[in-house]
């Protein structure tokens, strides 16, 4: 081995590092996969059960599961059972967002899968705030 690391290995490190160092960037690859697992899941459930609301609740039920994991341990370092509850209180919330703003997108005429992709942003966030303040904020 070369005492020169490469480019690429260079930008490895500094992303390693960087996300070792940062829970904010954690946090957005961390978001990026559990928003793209996520909508996954929905994209599925569409395909597979009769209506919108159903597809969205069996996505959503699936989607804080793995959410759970993923957020607690690698963005915040805790995974502790005890949150869990908590965890789906502020999917609930996050739930009636997409909801609701499906209905609506729906009854003026845009479609299920881009409805959804349009609430992702704020569902993100509001996902972000509360689980900060309200699940991991004192035990992070």
């Amino acid at each position: 081995m070369s005492a020169v690391q490469s480019f690429p290995a260079r930008v490895w490190a500094f992303g390693v590092d960087l996300l070792r160092r940062h829970r904010f960037a954690r946090f957005l690859v961390v978001g990026g996969l559990n928003t793209a697992i996520g909508y996954g899941l929905f994209l599925l459930s569409l395909a597979l059960m009769p209506t919108t609301l159903s597809a969205l609740i069996v996505a959503n039920i699936l989607a804080i599961l793995f959410n759970f994991l993923t957020t607690g341990a690698l963005v915040f370092g805790v995974r502790h059972p005890r949150l869990l509850a908590r965890f789906f209180a502020v999917y609930a919330i996050v739930f009636a967002y997409n909801a609701v703003g499906l209905d609506a997108l729906e009854n003026i005429g845009v479609r299920p899968w881009l409805g959804g992709l349009m609430l992702l942003p704020g569902a993100v966030i509001i996902g972000y705030l509360l689980n900060r303040r309200f699940v991991f904020g004192g035990a992070a």
